[in-house]
């Protein structure tokens, strides 16, 4: 499988010195609990203060022997959050899920930390509720109908099987995507043919994960909304940000901006090699 999290050594959260950024560390520590990794309060600054504020951060949420604390210069924070995480440490980090103006640019620290980081970062974007104690219960990975879309099942199946929860591959039956597929075919695609997809995916998934995997096909032109309304309070998706279906770029108005910024829960975003 995707071996995410057989080869993670540890958690890294990206603060900025601004208390926004500080929604990320009670989610990081609940999965560093719940899959038995580190978590590691991380910043990029010259403010000789900072080391203090994440450690004062980390006490909130921990002993600071439990949450440990590191900060660097780099004129480049998103490289510098890649580079620290490297092969090893997963990336769990809050997002505005807008697209800002940073550095001359058009997108967001978190946008450039997904497009370098080569594993899915767990992006908290701004419908996060900080809650206690409620644990993920099942993982919940769409699907388009692109080879770029199932990239991410590998890493959901990781993580399901990791976390204990049901794993279900969904895609969502709409116009848009009709059409897509009817082109791909060559005639008319319906929601038969979607049903055989996903039921193709999942039972080809069970076989690799030796799990149970189960599918759904989602009816709505609005993909985001299927998307969340099927996970619910207690679903957390797995997603790539790239598809025919809209997810080209993260932060530019596609699905998996809207999942993002809408979902209660942290979302696991993977963006693939570009073809």
């Amino acid at each position: 499988m995707g071996g995410m999290l057989e080869s993670a050594t540890g958690i890294v959260v990206p603060l900025d010195g601004r208390e926004p950024s500080v929604r990320a560390v009670p989610i990081a520590v609940r999965i560093g609990g719940r899959l038995e990794l580190p978590v590691r309060l991380y910043s990029v600054s010259d403010d000789p203060g900072r080391e203090v504020w994440l450690r004062d951060v980390a006490a909130r949420y921990g002993s600071v022997e439990s949450v440990a604390v590191s900060v660097e210069q780099s004129d480049d924070p998103a490289a510098a959050i890649a580079r620290t995480a490297g092969d090893t440490e997963l990336v769990c980090m809050a997002t505005s899920a807008s697209i800002l103006p940073h550095q001359g640019r058009i997108g967001s620290i978190a946008e450039e930390v997904v497009r370098t980081v080569r594993r899915p970062v767990v992006l908290v974007g701004p419908s996060v509720l900080p809650r206690t104690g409620n644990s993920t219960g099942r993982i919940i990975a769409p699907v388009d109908g692109s080879e770029m879309s199932e990239t991410a099942l590998g890493y959901a199946a990781d993580l399901a099987a990791a976390a204990s929860v049901p794993l279900w591959v969904v895609t969502v039956v709409s116009r848009r995507s009709e059409a897509a597929l009817a082109a791909d075919i060559g005639g008319a695609a319906t929601p038969v043919v979607e049903a055989n997809y996903v039921a193709r995916l999942a039972r080809d998934l069970e076989e690799r994960a030796g799990m149970v995997v189960d599918f759904e096909v989602l009816h709505r032109d609005d993909a985001s909304e299927a998307i969340l309304e099927f996970a619910g309070d207690d679903g957390t998706v797995v997603m790539t940000t790239h598809g025919r279906s809209g997810l080209r770029r993260i932060f530019g108005g596609s699905v998996a901006t809207a999942v993002v910024a809408d979902s209660p829960r942290a979302v696991f975003v993977w963006r693939p090699d570009e073809e």
